[in-house]
């Protein structure tokens, strides 16, 4: 896959600044409890009180609501990404206007499930992401139940329906820098993350604390 490079003239060099400086501008906020009529009842039960909005000023980037408690699979210990079963239901993000997922696909606005998915390990996504840790966007109209543990191939079906394209809609999850305290970073140059906690569970194990952070600006450069 052809990579993109970039040519750092003065102009360049200001135009990215610029940039950066725009993204600095934002910030993460409270946003209360998920009262959204699109989220089914089930999944509200099971979110966090509290949600969090990003925003520029007046200007929403997304809310996002994550699970409570996480499952994990049994007998995990720590709080990584990978002691997670694919599939499984991790929160709830509405887009009130048109953003981009990690391919640089548009998504619409609207609202979303979140479910947990390993990169497949397959010539097609080599050189993707650093990891292979990601969430797969799903339309929350045609995902209703937090229970369930979607198949693969059902949660990319259903979440093709969020682009419109025939690639599910996929956000990057990179390594918590903060230890889950509420910020919206630089995860590096080209890439910006919403960071935060939440808490995971094994069966039959202890609560611990979950640090999450979800790249929400910049898409793969592989």
């Amino acid at each position: 896959m052809e990579r993109r490079t970039f040519l750092m003239t003065p102009l360049g060099v200001i135009a990215v600044a610029a940039t950066r400086m725009s993204l600095e501008s934002y910030k993460v906020e409270n946003a209360g409890a998920c009262t959204l009529p699109e989220v089914s009842e089930k999944m509200k039960q099971i979110l966090q009180r509290e949600g969090l909005r990003v925003a520029d000023g007046q200007e929403t980037l997304c809310e996002l609501w994550l699970r409570a408690v996480v499952p994990q699979n049994a007998g995990s210990t720590g709080a990584q990404y990978d002691t997670v079963a694919n599939g499984t239901f991790a929160g709830i993000i509405r887009y009130p206007g048109r953003a981009g997922d990690y391919r640089g696909q548009t998504i619409k606005p609207g609202v979303y499930t979140m479910r947990f998915q390993t990169m497949p390990a397959d010539g097609n996504h080599m050189g993707c992401a650093p990891s292979a840790d990601f969430v797969l966007l799903i339309p929350a109209g045609a995902d209703e139940d937090p229970d369930a543990v979607l198949e693969y191939e059902k949660m990319v079906e259903l979440s093709r329906r969020g682009a419109g394209t025939s690639h599910p809609v996929p956000l990057y999850l990179t390594l918590p820098e903060g230890q889950g305290k509420q910020a919206f970073r630089p995860a590096d140059e080209h890439h910006w993350a919403v960071e935060t906690n939440t808490r995971a569970q094994p069966s039959g194990g202890a609560e611990v604390d979950f640090p999450v952070a979800i790249i929400l600006i910049g898409k793969s450069e592989g």
